[in-house]
């Protein structure tokens, strides 16, 4: 059964591999090429009021809704940047014109502010991470090699190294194959994965070590 899990772990993998080689990962909104359009209400709302619009207006396409300035009277649009210059404007009129007869306001087009933001590189968003989880990883990796030295120093390290590096390239893969959009989400997932994986292996290698210590004091007896 466990032959079975490895084959489809490493098939899994290099089909990942081969995805983010040549189509790369897909980036959710925020980390992709975006449009952020910023309306000022001048009163508090509802996000479901503007998300209803929203849909009206850009039916079909997924939209982030924010709630911005300190008194929450202003809203932030986040959507794709798929559309050409007149296409946007079109529908920015449409946005503007349902607005205001929602909140009974009087905005122009004019005083809505459109911003075009470039694609995030997606490695950056580990990039605050790496040196503080390099670090803790090293840690753990030398403990766990002193822990579980009986067992064997260089194989305890080599488990480690391949059960978190296999856990990681299968997350990686799966949101590629997938095509799941890379988001916040993606790191604490990446993290919590990371636990689990380092987690196991130490039950694992305690209940070896356990038995092992037994049939030494056995043999000792």
């Amino acid at each position: 059964m466990k032959k079975v899990i490895y084959a489809i772990l490493i098939c899994i993998i290099i089909a990942g591999i081969v995805v983010i080689a040549t189509i790369g990962l897909k980036a959710d909104i925020i980390y992709g090429k975006n449009i952020e359009i910023d309306i000022y209400l001048g009163k508090t709302f509802e996000k479901k009021d503007i998300r209803a619009i929203t849909n009206e207006v850009f039916p079909g396409e997924r939209v982030i809704i924010q709630e911005i300035e300190l008194f929450r009277d202003m809203v932030s649009i986040t959507l794709p940047d798929n559309k050409n210059e007149d296409e946007l404007n079109k529908k920015i009129d449409e946005l503007n014109t349902k607005i205001n007869e929602k909140f009974e306001l009087k905005n122009k087009v004019e005083d809505i502010k459109v911003t075009h933001n470039p694609k995030v590189k997606l490695s950056s968003i580990i990039t605050p991470y790496i040196f503080t989880l390099g670090i803790s990883i090293i840690i753990v990796l030398a403990f766990v090699t002193i822990r579980y030295r009986k067992l064997g120093a260089v194989n305890i390290l080599l488990t480690y190294i391949l059960s978190i590096g296999a856990t990681e390239m299968a997350l990686l893969s799966v949101l590629a194959i997938a095509r799941f959009p890379i988001n916040r989400i993606v790191v604490p997932v990446g993290l919590l994965l990371l636990v689990t994986v380092i987690t196991v292996c130490g039950f694992k290698n305690e209940s070896k070590l356990a038995k092992l210590n037994l049939a030494e004091n056995k043999q000792d007896k």
